[in-house]
């Protein structure tokens, strides 16, 4: 029986997931990380920092600039390996920040917010000014959440122990996200009871269809 690539797809992301879960809980609570554990919580920051020098207008300067810093990080790998901590949690915290200014900063009108424009871009035949008033209120509760996995990840990583903060960063930061996405799925049944509804799901694949589209419109 054939795996269809969707499906392989999916696993696989999964698996490269729980992958660098681990790897971050490990290095967290490690005096003496590996350094497979360093390379794998570089990884993300290296391919966002290589995909945004590709498709920066100055392509060979950004690229260039991107090499400089791989070379620089290759030879403070040392230091890098003493402070692997500080790295998971600037990934963790800055991460949880960065999408709270983004979904924050799209609260003007309501079909301006962006849960509203994955709506009209996934609702070809469009969405009244009802369902528009509900994906604002829908952005307005991810940046709070945003927000204070931001706060809770600073407060647990200078105010508590390493352990505590690296289960909050590697279990229940994706639990907590994922009990979002259904929590939103059933107060939308209720709230929009006539309305077409998308599964987590399709929510989910509307979303990165959206930020695909997003992109390679920049």
């Amino acid at each position: 029986m054939t795996v269809p690539w969707q499906a392989l797809r999916l696993i696989l992301i999964a698996a490269a997931g729980a992958a660098y879960l681990a790897c971050t809980y490990v290095a967290s609570v490690s005096e003496h990380p590996p350094l497979l554990s360093l390379i794998v919580g570089l990884l993300p920051v290296a391919g966002l920092s290589l995909a945004t020098a590709w498709r920066a207008a100055r392509r060979l300067p950004a690229l260039l600039i991107w090499g400089v810093g791989l070379v620089a990080v290759g030879m403070h790998l040392d230091w890098l390996l003493a402070h692997v901590p500080w790295l998971y949690f600037v990934q963790h915290a800055g991460t949880m920040a960065l999408l709270a200014i983004m979904f924050g900063s799209t609260l003007g009108r309501p079909e301006d917010a962006i849960c509203s424009r994955i709506a009209l871009f996934a609702l070809r035949s469009g969405v009244d000014a009802g369902y528009l008033r509900y994906t604002w209120g829908v952005t307005l509760a991810w940046t709070i959440f945003f927000v204070l996995s931001s706060l809770l990840s600073i407060g647990l990583f200078f105010l508590g122990s390493l352990e505590i903060w690296s289960l909050f960063a590697t279990v229940l930061t994706p639990v907590l996200i994922g009990a979002m996405f259904v929590a939103e799925y059933l107060v939308r049944q209720r709230a929009l009871p006539d309305r077409v509804h998308f599964s987590v799901v399709e929510t989910i694949r509307a979303y990165r269809e959206y930020t695909r589209c997003q992109r390679w419109a920049e």
